[in-house]
């Protein structure tokens, strides 16, 4: 009796939950259906204004034009990366992203008249054909360069991949010599490299470039040879670097740690998180290591900065970052024949779990680039922008507790052609206390 009393009761339990499932399901459908309805009424009032401003505005209006400007208004509303590109746009984009033109793959000055190479990229067709830095060109296609300018000698040397070009090398200490050199498709080195006060210097300007990391590991390599010995220090300049591939971010963290955690991606969906990991391939392990920043530093070049700074690596010197910390992803719509949508689907994370979006690398050392004048400078960065993502950030996310230091200036009687921040760079890499220094800031 007792066990059909018990049945009776689980029966009419389960009943009275369906029952309630049953109506939050119908509640919810028709809560779907109420906002879709929503959102058809809008879309209509919406082709209804369009249709009145075709037919009725002072001036003749391309319809084109006016949903263009619409789409982007609706996505400009959200931040202010996401946005609509037309099929034109789209198509132009793609072909500037490659960053390539056809050459011989040097780099090039004037000296004395003639064409002086300052550099020879090992993987492009000049180099295998013989031409190294310091070599001279006389003569391209046997016209006499003397008394031309520099972009017009350039100029000259341009021309289809896969055509070649005649050119006149003359090496130090050799007779002038015809090199024939088949062009290339080349794409630009994002690197500069020198020995400064004895210290190895790189300036990485993008990584808006597929071979980024490979080449700042190439110029590791030649400081290394130029000093004859490991390096005693590195600087690695990232100021005015604007970011571009991240992989090339990942691979550049690669070179300075064994290893571990570099960025972390969050979206919207578990789906859309990831977390991105340094190689375990150091490649000047142990060797001390300033990287410089500013506020034109953004994106990519943010993502080293504060893997760096997070790992204990290496000690970051200049002026805050620029703070753009989310990622867009470029949906091209209809294959890209009717444009692409840019859309902000996540945001970038470094080791310790700061969110960079709005607030940027704080450096360990803060100092400006000009005097201290008496005036308030107010620096343009990823907050000052129009809806900037920030806000939310501030109200969702925790941030590191990590006290802002105090910035220091350049001197007054500082002289004008000299590089301040390099410079505090490179004498706190030579300073005994680097290490501990750099323990110190890691501590906080």
């Amino acid at each position: 009796m007792q066990l059909t009393i018990k049945k009776s009761l689980w029966l009419g339990l389960l009943v009275t939950f369906g029952a309630c499932i049953g109506v939050s399901l119908r509640t919810l459908a028709d809560a779907k259906q109420d906002s879709e309805q929503r959102t058809y009424e809008q879309l209509a009032v919406f082709a209804d204004v369009l249709t009145r401003v075709q037919d009725q505005y002072v001036e003749p209006i391309e319809p084109n034009i006016l949903i263009s400007n619409a789409l982007n208004g609706l996505l400009q509303s959200l931040d202010p990366h996401s946005r609509y590109v037309s099929p034109d746009a789209f198509e132009n984009q793609q072909k500037r992203a490659k960053r390539e033109y056809g050459g011989l793959g040097i780099e090039v000055t004037m000296e004395d008249g003639l064409i002086l190479i300052g550099y020879a990229n090992p993987h492009a067709p000049a180099y295998r054909a013989g031409i190294k830095a310091g070599d001279k060109i006389t003569h391209v296609e046997g016209d006499d360069i003397e008394g031309k300018t520099l972009s017009e000698a350039v100029e000259k040397m341009r021309g289809l991949a896969g055509d070649p070009i005649t050119v006149t090398v003359l090496s130090e200490g050799e007779e002038p010599r015809d090199v024939v050199v088949v062009r290339e498709v080349i794409q630009g080195r994002a690197v500069r490299h020198r020995m400064y006060e004895g210290m190895g210097y790189v300036y990485l300007e993008t990584f808006n470039n597929e071979h980024a990391a490979r080449d700042l590991a190439e110029a590791i390599d030649l400081l290394t040879e130029l000093h004859g010995n490991p390096l005693p220090g590195l600087v690695l300049d990232l100021r005015g670097n604007g970011g571009g591939l991240l992989n090339q971010s990942i691979d550049v963290a690669s070179l300075f740690l064994d290893g571990g955690e570099v960025v972390s991606v969050r979206g919207r969906q578990k789906d859309d998180n990831s977390r991105y990991h340094a190689k375990q391939d150091e490649k000047i392990a142990g060797i001390p290591l300033v990287v410089l920043i500013n506020g034109h530093t953004a994106s990519a070049s943010e993502i080293v900065a504060g893997a760096l700074q997070d790992r204990g690596r290496a000690m970051i010197i200049g002026s805050p970052s620029f703070g753009k910390g989310s990622v867009q992803s470029v949906f091209p719509l209809y294959g890209g024949r009717k444009g692409a949508l840019r859309l902000t689907t996540a945001r970038y994370f470094t080791p310790s779990g700061s969110s960079i979006q709005g607030l940027g690398i704080t450096p360990d050392i803060w100092i400006e680039a000009y005097p201290d004048d008496g005036e308030e400078h107010i620096a343009f960065s990823e907050s000052s922008l129009p809806n900037s993502l920030d806000a939310i950030i501030r109200e969702t996310e925790g941030h590191s507790t990590k006290p802002k230091p105090k910035p220091l200036f350049v001197p007054e009687d500082w002289p004008k052609d000299k590089d301040y921040q390099l410079e505090e760079a490179v004498r706190i890499l030579k300073s005994s206390d680097y290490k501990d220094r750099l323990d110190g800031f890691f501590d906080q």
